[in-house]
């Protein structure tokens, strides 16, 4: 699974990407204006949403 060494939002996302990956019933979410994306390997279990966080959040209550 790819990983950025130098990427302060990789190293974050990283431990969720390996339970995704290990988990076959797990999902990942990511919310991010700009950057939302997931590994390959987990892509068919996850959800991205380019957008802000505040907005998705309004937009699904």
């Amino acid at each position: 699974m790819a990983r950025n060494k130098h990427n302060t939002s990789g190293i974050i996302k990283y431990p969720f990407w390996q339970m995704t990956y290990q988990n076959p019933e797990a999902i990942y979410v990511c919310i991010n204006y700009g950057d939302a994306a997931a590994p390959k390997e987990i892509a068919e279990q996850s959800v991205c949403i380019n957008g802000d966080i505040g907005e998705v959040l309004k937009e699904l209550k």
